[in-house]
């Protein structure tokens, strides 16, 4: 039987832009590490008796080098910019405050989502949803590969938004 968080993960990975249907035991799982920030392990090592809840702190790690690298990838692809512009494209593009914001522009809904303690409750940092979202990729890629990793990014940081036009997201 799963637990009201996992029905809850599994709604939002059926929604946009994941679309996965049908999610394994094991990769639900992954998702739902995905989506626990420390605060929420750390309590629950508190409990009496102590239980382990992983954090997805080794998720973002790996989801972090992925982003950065399909990133690169696309300003390699899509532009003739130089060097140092494919550079300052990509580190606006993986700031924890420009994916932040585009996390949000997206409404992907991690905020309601993210497990956390209770000193994060009330509120979702920028970083702790930047974070988040390079776990769900790290996720992502272990779960279903390289190309729906790509597919997720292109949509939710490269997707053309009110304040931005399709060029706007080629030019650093």
């Amino acid at each position: 039987m799963e637990t009201e968080f996992e029905m809850q993960v599994r709604m939002f990975l059926s929604r946009s832009p994941f679309g996965f249907r049908n999610v394994s035991k094991d990769n639900l799982s992954l998702f739902c590490t995905a989506l626990t920030h420390d605060s929420f392990s750390n309590e629950m090592l508190n409990l009496n008796p102590p239980r382990h809840v992983e954090s997805y702190e080794r998720l973002e790690f790996l989801g972090d080098s992925i982003l950065e690298f399909l990133v690169c990838e696309h300003v390699y692809t899509n532009t003739d910019l130089s060097e140092g512009a494919m550079t300052d494209f990509k580190q606006d593009k993986v700031a924890n405050s420009k994916l932040s914001d585009r996390v949000l522009a997206y409404g992907l809904g991690i905020d309601g989502l993210m497990r956390t303690g209770g000193g994060h409750s009330d509120r979702i940092e920028a970083n702790m949803r930047s974070d988040c979202f390079e776990a769900i990729l790290g996720a992502v890629y272990l779960s279903y590969g390289m190309d729906e990793a790509r597919r997720v990014v292109h949509e939710v940081v490269f997707h053309d938004y009110a304040d931005e036009t399709a060029t706007d997201c080629l030019t650093p």
